[in-house]
């Protein structure tokens, strides 16, 4: 975050920006080593992310979201997952078959989670809560709660 604006437009520009990280990845040839260097810079962004989500984002849904809960517990098990890939990668040199087929793993369940958030989540949170709101960390979104 930090590109201004509330927490759901930080989070979609965020999502662009991983989207751009995959495709200069997949731009290059299978053995380049800038691969290598973008798929560190890809897993920074996305912990950085996830931890942003994790921090503004769900507490929100929890609060404001009817069934927040299940909602956002949901969305922190695709980070698990997405952590557990990249933990992986860790390892993996370009050129290497392994390399490739989590990158694409990763990619997919990214562009999974991503499209559940924007074309879900995100919406739910702001029909519960004012664009001041959301662009206020700790601010009440609104009247409507989900129950407790």
């Amino acid at each position: 975050m930090g590109h201004g604006g509330n927490v759901i437009q930080e989070l979609t520009t965020d999502h662009r920006e991983v989207d751009e990280l995959f495709s200069q990845i997949e731009a290059l040839p299978g053995a380049d080593g800038q691969r290598r260097a973008l798929a560190d810079r890809l897993t920074m962004e996305l912990i950085r992310h996830s931890v942003a989500e994790e921090e503004y984002l769900y507490p929100a849904v929890r609060r404001y979201v009817d069934g927040g809960d299940d909602l956002a517990d949901k969305e922190i098990a695709d980070h698990g997952e997405v952590e557990r890939m990249l933990k992986e990668l860790e390892d993996c040199r370009p050129g290497d078959g392994r390399f490739d087929t989590l990158i694409l793993r990763l990619k997919n369940s990214v562009t999974a989670h991503v499209s559940d958030e924007e074309n879900r989540l995100f919406p739910m949170l702001a029909d519960v809560c004012s664009a001041d709101a959301l662009g206020t960390t700790g601010q009440p979104c609104g009247a409507r709660r989900h129950p407790a």
